[in-house]
C-alpha cells in the first residue's frame, strides 16, 4: 500500500511539471469567472501574454468580455447634453476668428464640425480643450462651466484631444504607449497590464502590442493614438482632429468602424474635417462653419441638400 501511494504520487507531480512547460500560457480555474458564455479574465495575465491572446481565442473559442473597457464615470447620468458651447467669440490678432458661435453634443453622439480650411474648426477645438480662451461666450460640460479652466483641469474632468499631426512616442511600442497614459490614473502594474489587454482584445489589435509607433501603418497609428487618448479615467468627450487625414480608402474605412464602436459604448466624438464625404456616413449631426459662423447644422440628409451647403461647401456640380 506504501508502494502505490508514492507511485501515486510520483505521477501527480510529473503531471504537474508537464502542464506548465516554457513560453506556454496557462489559465488557471482560479483566474476565470464563466458568466454565461463569456469568459472574464478575474487576474490580469503578464505583457508577454497579450501576443498569445489571439491563440487563446482560437483555441478555446472564447470572447474576451467587453465591459468596463471604457469607464463613463459621468456624475450627470440624467442629463442628455454632455458638452455646450453658448455664443462663444475668438479673435486672433485682431482678426475675427469665430463670431458667436453655439451647438451641443449628446451623450453618445457622433457629431461633425466641417468646413474649408481657415474656417475656424482648429480654434473651436482649441477652445473646447483650454488650449487659448474665449473672448466672449461660454463652454460647458455636463452644465459645467469649464471657460477659466487650463488645459490640464480639462482634460481630467474628461476631454481628450487627438490632434491631426501628433499622437504617439515614436520609438516606444503600443503597449509602452498605453502604459504611459495608464500609469497616471493606475499604481497597480497588473491593473495597468489587464487594462491594456483588455483594450487591445476588444478592438482586435493585440499583434501591434509590441510594434514601435513608427513601424506602424497610418491607420494603425490612429487607432492605438486614439486608444491612448480613451485611457483617461474621466472620458467624456473626444474630439479627433481630420483622423481620416492621409489614408488610404481601406484604413479610412477601418478608422470609421473604430470610431463606431466608441460611440456605441456611449463616447461623445466631435469629428473636425474639411471633406465632408469622407466622414458624412459616420456622422449623427453636422455644423459646417463658414468665415467663423455656422452656415449650416442637422443631420447629413439634410446638409447634401441645403442650398448654401452645395453653394459655398459641397460644390455646385454635387448631386445626391
Amino acid at each position: 500500500m506504501e508502494k502505490e501511494n508514492k507511485n501515486n504520487s510520483k505521477k501527480k507531480i510529473q503531471i504537474k511539471a508537464e502542464t506548465i512547460q516554457k513560453n506556454k500560457l496557462v489559465l488557471k480555474k482560479k483566474y476565470l469567472i464563466k458568466k454565461i458564455d463569456t469568459l472574464v479574465l478575474k487576474n490580469p495575465i503578464h505583457k508577454t501574454s497579450l501576443d498569445n491572446s489571439k491563440k487563446i481565442k482560437e483555441q478555446k473559442n472564447l470572447r474576451i468580455a467587453n465591459s468596463n473597457i471604457i469607464k463613463l464615470n459621468n456624475s450627470n447620468n440624467s442629463l442628455k447634453e454632455v458638452l455646450s458651447v453658448s455664443k462663444i467669440s475668438k479673435s486672433l490678432g485682431g482678426k475675427p476668428i469665430l463670431k458667436n458661435i453655439s451647438f451641443s453634443l449628446n451623450k453618445g453622439e457622433i457629431l461633425g464640425l466641417l468646413g474649408p480650411n481657415g474656417a475656424g474648426k482648429s480654434t473651436l477645438f482649441n477652445l473646447i480643450v483650454g488650449k487659448i480662451f474665449t473672448d466672449y461666450g461660454e463652454i460647458k460640460l455636463y452644465n459645467e462651466i469649464i471657460n477659466d479652466l487650463p488645459i490640464h483641469k480639462r482634460a481630467i474632468k474628461g476631454i481628450s484631444l487627438l490632434e491631426q499631426h501628433k499622437g504617439l512616442f515614436g520609438n516606444m511600442t503600443a503597449y509602452e504607449n498605453l502604459y504611459a497614459i495608464l500609469e497616471l490614473y493606475i499604481e497597480d502594474k497588473d491593473k495597468i497590464e489587464a487594462k491594456i489587454f483588455k483594450l487591445l482584445s476588444f478592438f482586435n489589435l493585440q499583434y501591434l502590442s509590441d510594434v514601435k509607433a513608427n513601424n506602424m501603418s497610418g491607420g494603425e497609428y490612429k487607432k492605438i493614438s486614439t486608444l491612448q487618448r480613451i485611457c483617461n479615467k474621466n472620458i467624456k468627450v473626444l474630439l479627433l482632429d481630420e483622423p481620416m487625414a492621409a489614408l488610404d480608402p481601406l484604413s479610412i474605412s477601418s478608422i470609421k468602424k473604430f470610431i463606431l464602436e466608441l460611440r456605441d459604448m456611449g463616447l461623445s466624438v466631435i469629428i473636425t474635417d474639411h471633406n465632408f464625404f469622407a466622414i458624412q456616413d459616420i456622422l449623427d449631426r453636422c455644423i459646417i462653419i463658414r468665415d467663423g459662423d455656422i452656415m449650416v447644422e442637422g443631420p447629413p440628409r439634410s446638409i447634401m441638400k441645403d442650398k448654401r451647403a452645395i453653394k459655398y461647401y459641397l460644390g455646385s456640380g454635387f448631386n445626391i
